[in-house]
């Protein structure tokens, strides 16, 4: 049986009571966004993308992959609300949408580090 009492992890409230619970669409949210990002290619386009707007070209360049492959990657992540993009002429220009994303992966980073 739960507690009623709210514990505290690392600043975070933690779930006692049922009603602390998560949501059940909301979940399913959280686990699409940590299941988009969980492919070594794509944390890697997620990091390069912490620093700031990139274009397809540069993410190529930077990652030593092919077009295709990050091409791929970049509209899984857009897809599941990840990363937006823009067009400038024939240029798109990729960055980060969704800052939560962020905060988890700064986060592992100092996890690691």
């Amino acid at each position: 049986m739960f507690a009623t009492k709210t514990c505290f992890h690392g600043g975070v409230a933690l779930a006692r009571t049922k009603s602390d619970l998560i949501r059940d669409n909301d979940l399913e949210k959280m686990s699409e966004t940590l299941k988009a990002v969980a492919h070594p290619v794509r944390l890697q386009i997620v990091n390069i993308l912490m620093k700031g707007e990139r274009s397809v070209g540069d993410l190529v360049k930077t990652l030593g992959t092919k077009q295709s492959l990050t091409s791929q990657q970049l509209s899984i992540l857009k897809s599941r609300g990840v990363l937006k993009s823009r067009r400038n002429g024939n240029v798109v220009f990729y960055s980060l949408e969704n800052t939560g994303v962020k905060n988890i992966m700064a986060t592992i980073l100092t996890e690691i580090a």
